[in-house]
Parts: structure tokens; sequence; C-alpha cells
């Protein structure tokens, strides 16, 4: 099983420099709209739970056999890898992860999803929260990891507030 970035969302502040350096790290530019990790905010009456949504490297992904064009393979490490020149954008990729973990680069149109910056994921060291961190394998699946991201990802904000904002 590969690596993969660990999410505790309770501890999440919703700051965003995640997201800020994934995208400098990839594209030399701070554009969260060009990052392959993702701060989901639910809001209401001034308070805010934040959700980071980044792949979890699912050991069965659902996205995989949704790409028509079979550009998302798993690499020998067991990453999963996007074929940028075989990418056509459809979207079958983000419409087959359960928690939305798979985005869309605004500019290319194509699929962006947590390649571990080869090994290193910087977005970790910068997280002032360490909500971020690098998951080993623990036995749980990625899949389970994924699904529990949609749970939190669909809760209604009252509750998703102290299940991922952290306050209890």
């Amino acid at each position: 099983m590969a690596a993969f970035v660990s999410v505790n969302p309770a501890v999440c502040t919703g700051c965003r420099e995640c997201e800020m350096v994934c995208s400098l790290v990839h594209f030399g530019e701070c554009n969260p709209d060009r990052s392959a990790i993702r701060v989901l905010r639910k809001e209401a009456h001034g308070l805010v739970a934040p959700l980071p949504l980044v792949c979890q490297h699912c050991d069965r992904p659902a996205c995989v056999p949704a790409c028509p064009a079979d550009a998302l393979t798993r690499t020998e490490s067991g990453l999963l890898a996007v074929d940028r020149d075989a990418c056509t954008g459809c979207g079958e990729c983000i419409e087959a992860c359960p928690a939305g973990c798979i985005f869309q680069d605004v500019k290319s149109g194509e699929a962006l999803a947590c390649d571990l910056c080869g090994g290193e994921p910087q977005c970790v060291p910068f997280c002032h929260a360490q909500c971020l961190t690098v998951g080993v394998d623990t036995g749980e699946p990625g899949e389970r990891r994924v699904a529990r991201l949609a749970e939190v990802k669909a809760m209604p904000f009252p509750t998703a507030a102290t299940t991922a904002g952290g306050a209890r």
C-alpha cells in the first residue's frame, strides 16, 4: 500500500495554506483552483467547519475504472497517478470518488490527484494545525478513509462543525 496524506478534520483551521503550497509546487502559482488538495468550508452564523479533501490512494479506487481514457493508473509504489496526456477532462473520475478527492485543473481541464510531491508532500510541513500528516499502512483501506471523509462532507452544518471543526 502507498503512503497518503492523512486528514484530521477536527483540528483543521481552514487556513487553506495546503492549497496554496500544492499549487505553488506543481504550477508555480498560488491558486487554490489548481491544487490537488481542497478545503471544503461549511459556514453558518459566523461559524466555519473546514474539511480538507485529498486523494487517499485507495486500494480499489472507484476513479480508475470510471476513467474512459485509462488516464488513471497505479504506480509501482502504489500511488494513483494521472496521465495528463491521456486525460480528456471528462470528469468521470471526479464523479466516481465518493468524497470528491480528485479535482479538475481550471486551466488545462485535466484531473488533479495528490502525487505526494514525489514522496515528501509539501502541504504537510506547512500545515500549522497539524491536521495533515503522512499516513502509512495501518491496515485501514483507503476506501474506508474516503468513506469517512464523505460522511463528514455529507453532514449538515451543525454536526459537521462539531465533527470537523474541533468544537466539542
